[in-house]
């Protein structure tokens, strides 16, 4: 079986929010709890979580146990996304073959989303695969070892946007039907909308 690291970014300082928000509670536990369920439900090798802003925090909230997951510190958090995805790629164990590029603030991705990511990856042969929703591109992303030198390289907040932009010809896609799958939280708002939904979902 290929094997896929999931790198999950969960340094941010949640600006906008004022407050931590990957420790908001979900259903019976947090966000980020949430999204750590979802990846480790999937069929990914091992799971890294880049933590920085109130990391100590964070990981103190977390309920799982399992042995797939590495916690890395990502010291330069507030030089953006970039450094984050750049911690989370030196962490990776040397069998990996992939890297799984996931937001500590989507919930919503659900395991099945993950494992169509991960098929496609293999199916298509391409060294990029992302999720679609209409027009818009999102998180997460999969992208091979091969361009491992490109990851290292990027700079500021814009996460892996130049590396697919430069690779369009390499890079594949999963179609989603929902928006919801994409939902994020930065303000007080999302995080309201995101209970409604969730526990829609739960429920259903």
């Amino acid at each position: 079986m290929i094997r896929i690291s999931g790198i999950l970014l969960a340094a941010g300082e949640s600006k906008r929010m004022g407050k931590p928000k990957l420790i908001l509670n979900l259903g019976k536990s947090n966000i980020i709890n949430a999204t750590i369920d979802n990846l480790l439900k999937s069929e990914i090798y091992e799971l890294i979580i880049v933590l920085g802003h109130e990391a100590q925090k964070i990981e103190s909230s977390l309920s799982t146990q399992d042995k797939r997951i590495k916690f890395v510190t990502n010291k330069n958090y507030r030089e953006g996304m970039s450094t984050s995805i750049k911690c989370g790629v030196l962490t990776t164990s040397k069998e990996s073959e992939a890297f799984l590029i996931a937001l500590g603030d989507q919930p919503l991705i659900s395991p099945k989303v993950i494992n169509r990511l991960i098929e496609k990856y293999q199916s298509s042969k391409v060294g990029i695969v992302t999720v679609m929703h209409k027009s818009l591109r999102g998180h997460p992303v999969l992208i091979s070892k091969k361009y491992v030198k490109e990851l290292l390289s990027l700079n500021g907040d814009i996460g892996a946007r130049d590396l697919l932009k430069q690779h369009l010809d390499d890079t594949a896609s999963i179609k989603i039907e929902s928006s919801e799958e994409f939902f994020d939280i930065d303000r007080t708002q999302d995080y309201e909308e995101l209970k409604k939904i969730y526990d829609r979902k739960i429920s259903n």
